[in-house]
């Protein structure tokens, strides 16, 4: 069992619940952010997350500006993007997983992105 430690940013609460129940079933330890300026806290709090999964609109910063500065703030930290937008430029990111998303693609896209250099 895998225990790698993921944030999960939404701001709707029914995202954030299934998104943690699917990773905690898959083994992972997760933690849920309604938005980009509490993850920043969490981050700087505990700064043994591996991975944040962040919805693209948010309240305040957006989760572009959210990877931005994670990238900035904590660079040991993988990103991975979701929305539900298909009209969104996604050269900025690496990955993205495109709302709506199974558990298996979600755990699958994760693992891909934890496992990459």
């Amino acid at each position: 069992m895998n225990r790698h430690k993921i944030l999960v940013v939404d701001d709707e609460e029914r995202i954030r619940k299934i998104c943690r129940i699917a990773l905690e079933y898959a083994g992972y330890r997760v933690g849920v952010s309604q938005n980009a300026q509490r993850a920043l806290e969490f981050l700087e709090k505990e700064d043994d997350y591996e991975l944040v999964l962040t919805d693209l609109n948010l309240p305040g910063l957006n989760g572009l500006e959210l990877i931005s500065e994670i990238e900035k703030r904590h660079p040991h930290c993988k990103t991975l993007l979701m929305t539900g937008s298909l009209s969104v430029n996604y050269t900025y990111t690496k990955d993205c997983l495109h709302k709506p998303f199974g558990f298996v693609e979600l755990v699958s896209k994760i693992k891909k992105v934890l496992s990459s250099p």
